[in-house]
């Protein structure tokens, strides 16, 4: 049966729970702690780049309380926070790594980090969630960086990609190299970008009303996608994960991924055209 649970608690702190784009459960923090232990874990957080420890929730037992069994048979997790980044990882990631739901930074008053962003050092507050990984013995995730740590959480979806972003998808008859760019758009770009309207609302659109390969030259572009602050040191934008392996291959796919999706201008189901 699916639960609606009432407003959340009055510091904000909690959790709304989706499948495949359908509510079923806003859970806060204190349901959250009464049906999971907790544990602290120390891990290597990616964005300040040093090791800190985490009071947290073991993030497959959260997904159990809420979805039963049947979330370790759907394809991917898609995260919103409330800040208007969208990452998403597929299910297979946290069925081989450990994930952890993260609600307080041991040993620190707040529960926030520093980030190097637009050229500076900047305070980031996580609440009311940060996910985060077990990567001090996992190589593997280590090499990923940030890939997968949302902070600022504030909902969580099993989805199937093409269903829930058919207008990013490209056509059925797409190459290969084409459905790799997606693959790779998904997770390293989509979580702040939107294609036809889906996506991340961090970032700006890349398709409508036009593509960057429509006014940028492929050399330019594909420096931006490698780092940005050599072109531009205020840069938002972080350079694409250096520790990524085949990054040029895939700097190229994501190139033909936008060049395909140039010729498919789509407005989202739901959507207005603008006039």
């Amino acid at each position: 049966m699916v639960v609606i649970a009432p407003t959340p608690s009055a510091a904000g702190r909690s959790l709304a729970f989706s499948l495949r784009g359908e509510a079923q459960v806003v859970l806060d923090l204190e349901a959250l702690r009464a049906a999971t232990p907790e544990s602290v874990v120390r891990v290597f957080e990616p964005y300040e780049g040093q090791a800190m420890s985490f009071r947290a929730l073991p993030f497959d037992r959260v997904l159990e309380q809420v979805y039963g069994s049947r979330w370790r048979e759907e394809e991917e997790l898609l995260f919103t926070c409330s800040d208007g980044y969208q990452p998403g990882f597929p299910v297979q990631r946290l069925l081989e790594h450990r994930a952890w739901l993260a609600f307080e930074r041991v040993g620190s008053d707040h529960f926030s980090l520093l980030k190097h962003e637009s050229g500076e050092s900047k305070r980031i507050g996580l609440a009311p969630f940060y996910l985060v990984w077990s990567n001090l013995d996992d190589p593997v995730v280590r090499e990923e960086g940030d890939y997968g740590w949302p902070y600022q959480l504030v909902g969580v979806d099993l989805i199937r990609a093409r269903d829930r972003f058919p207008a990013m998808t490209p056509a059925n008859d797409a190459t290969a190299e084409v459905l790799a760019g997606f693959k790779a758009f998904r997770i390293h770009c989509s979580r702040c970008h939107t294609i036809n309207g889906e996506g991340g609302k961090i970032g700006p659109e890349l398709n409508i009303p036009v593509s960057p390969l429509e006014y940028r030259d492929l050399a330019w572009l594909r420096q931006w996608i490698d780092d940005p602050h050599r072109l531009l040191p205020t840069a938002r934008m972080p350079a694409l994960n250096p520790s990524l392996r085949n990054r040029a291959r895939t700097i190229d796919e994501i190139l033909a991924y936008l060049g395909a999706m140039a010729k498919r201008k789509l407005i989202p189901q739901g959507a207005v055209e603008a006039r």
